[in-house]
């Protein structure tokens, strides 16, 4: 195990309804020039108060990019053969996952500094150090471990609460799976100190989404940018790019994943689940199904309550999937990465007979 001879980079922030405007605070050092790459929603969201904060410079923005069709090395190298973007002095990724991902691996390959402007709340991509790189066709390639962390994330609650209720709402799920996924994977571990300190944190992935997630999906429906929705953003934003760094060192020592993950991915297989559910939703569920694996049913009451109560799926229908389709991918389940670190042998008759509660 490695005690030392490493170093951990956490990333900062500012959150608010006035965010943008400490941008020339923390990006001045790193020049004058700034390029926005994100996607054509979220940069019309943030333009208005982007442009309002870089006005009088010194940090000004050049162009606004869009990221491409996918998170994929192909648009990024579009992107970093774009003369914009090859001048700029700083990378502005505006936007979700996959155009903050995208942001991400050209700012590595170019050498060059950047901020995350996440526009809304359903990933940790913002503050994460692992990127999420896909094919051209849309279908899942590898993740890249350890890229730089952004030098400063900017959370505008008011953009946030104004985006689509849907993208927090599937945040949620996939937010508080971290803290089941990881206090799973790393039992028995004998853990060096930035990854026990990962695994602690990781409980806050979940304690505040169940305490204000109810309140701030409403508020997220009615665009305020409430104490509450601040509240669930930080929680899905940053905590859980902080444990996924923590929890992490590189490929063969990564205890993020758990049976929830791996399910998903496993039913991708299957022609249309992945278009009709969205990833933090079906993730969400995949938790009940780690805790009746686990043993642990009255966690997995206490969690299936809040996810009706809320609106996130609790059975297998509500997933769109039959027991006998989940039995055809439970092997995949079983040799997903996700769970390459798990206590126990995961095994095709458990996941049967844990899905069968949850049918």
């Amino acid at each position: 195990m490695l005690r030392n001879n490493y170093s951990i980079v956490i990333p900062s922030y500012t959150v608010g309804t006035e965010a943008y405007s400490h941008i020339q605070e923390f990006c001045a050092e790193c020049g004058t020039k700034a390029v926005v790459i994100g996607g054509h929603k979220a940069m019309a969201a943030a333009r208005t108060k982007l442009e309002a904060s870089t006005s009088e410079g010194p940090v000004t923005i050049t162009d606004f990019v869009h990221y491409g069709d996918e998170a994929s090395y192909e648009c990024a190298k579009v992107l970093e053969d774009t003369p914009s973007v090859r001048d700029a002095d700083m990378i502005f990724a505006v936007g979700g996952g996959k155009a903050v991902d995208t942001a991400k691996l050209v700012a590595i390959h170019l050498g060059k500094p950047f901020f995350t402007f996440p526009t809304i709340a359903s990933n940790c991509a913002a503050a994460s150090s692992v990127a999420i790189i896909y094919n051209p066709d849309g279908t899942f390639r590898e993740f890249v471990h350890y890229v730089h962390t952004a030098r400063h994330i900017f959370i505008d609650t008011q953009i946030i609460a104004e985006a689509p209720p849907e993208y927090m709402w599937a945040g949620i799920g996939d937010t508080y799976a971290k803290y089941y996924e990881v206090s799973i994977s790393t039992r028995g571990e004998e853990l060096p100190h930035y990854m026990s300190t990962g695994v602690h944190l990781s409980q806050l992935c979940m304690e505040p989404l169940l305490k204000y997630g109810s309140k701030a999906l409403e508020d997220n429906r009615s665009d305020i940018a409430s104490d509450e929705l601040s509240e669930c953003a930080l929680t899905i934003i940053i905590t859980t790019g902080w444990v996924s760094m923590l929890v992490a060192r590189n490929h063969n020592m990564d205890y993020n994943g758990g049976v929830a993950h791996a399910m998903f991915y496993a039913l991708c297989r299957l022609p249309g689940f992945e278009q009709n559910n969205l990833h933090g939703a079906a993730v969400g569920f995949g938790v009940l199904l780690q805790l009746l694996i686990d043993g642990d049913t009255a966690e997995c009451e206490r969690l299936r309550a809040f996810n009706k109560s809320i609106g996130l799926p609790t059975s297998l229908k509500e997933i769109g999937v039959t027991l006998d389709d989940l039995a055809s991918v439970a092997t995949h389940i079983i040799d997903d990465e996700d769970v390459r670190h798990f206590p126990y042998q995961l095994t095709k008759d458990k996941i049967i007979e844990a899905a069968r509660a949850l049918q």
